[in-house]
C-alpha cells in the first residue's frame, strides 16, 4: 500500500515501482504556480495541500484541500496543461511527485487506476459546488469548523500547525474573523 487511496488501485508491482518517487514536502512550500506548466502530478501520503485562487484584487481563497485520498493535478488528467491555482502545502509531509507523463501512461494501462483519477476529479468538482454553497450561507464559525473537521480527516490527526493568516485565505475571511471564530472554537472546547 502506498498511503494513497489513488494510487493503492494500482497492483502491487506499480506501487513498489513509485517508491524512488516519495518526496518530503515542507510546510508552506508551492507545488503549483498559477499560469505554469504542470510537469507533476501529486499524490499526498502524509502531507495536505491546499489549492488556491489568487484574484487580481490579491484576494485569496482555497478552492480545495487534498490529503491522502486525491491527488493535486485534476486539471492534467482532465486534458488542461497550465495551472490556473497556487498550490501550497498546509500540513508537511510525503507526497509521490509523479511526471504528467507516467501519470497519463498508468491511466492508459490500467482501468481501476484510471477510473480512481476520474472518480476523483468528480468528488472535486461536486466539492467545489458545497463549498462555494457553504461560503455563500453559512458563517465564519461553522465554516471554520467544517474546514478543520475536514483537515483532521485528511491528516489523522487533530495537531497540526496553522496561522490564523493562513485560515484567513483558506476561508476567504479577514483576519480578525478568523481569531474570533477560533477563540469562540477554542471556548467551546
Amino acid at each position: 500500500m502506498t498511503g494513497n487511496r489513488i494510487l493503492d488501485e494500482l497492483p502491487p508491482s506499480g506501487q513498489r515501482s513509485l517508491q524512488k518517487l516519495l518526496a518530503s514536502l515542507s510546510l508552506g512550500s508551492e507545488v503549483l504556480t498559477p499560469g505554469e506548466r504542470n510537469t507533476h502530478v501529486l499524490f499526498p501520503t502524509t502531507a495536505l495541500c491546499s489549492l488556491i485562487v489568487e484574484l487580481e484584487s490579491g484576494d485569496k481563497a482555497e478552492s480545495a484541500t487534498v490529503g491522502s485520498d486525491g491527488f493535486v493535478g485534476v486539471p492534467v488528467v482532465l486534458g488542461a496543461s497550465l495551472s490556473d491555482v497556487r498550490g501550497v502545502v498546509e500540513v508537511a509531509g510525503e507526497a509521490y511527485r509523479l511526471p504528467v507523463k507516467t501519470v497519463l501512461d498508468l491511466c492508459r494501462e490500467n482501468d481501476a487506476f484510471r477510473r480512481a483519477l476520474f472518480g476523483y476529479s468528480a468528488f472535486r468538482l461536486h466539492l467545489a459546488t458545497r463549498t462555494l454553497a457553504c461560503n455563500s450561507f453559512h458563517s465564519i464559525l461553522q465554516r471554520m469548523a467544517r474546514w478543520l473537521l475536514f483537515l483532521q480527516d485528511r491528516v489523522g490527526r487533530s495537531d497540526f500547525r496553522l496561522t490564523h493568516e493562513r485560515l484567513s485565505a483558506m476561508l476567504a475571511a479577514t483576519r480578525p474573523r478568523v481569531s474570533q471564530a477560533a477563540a469562540r472554537l477554542k471556548g467551546d472546547g
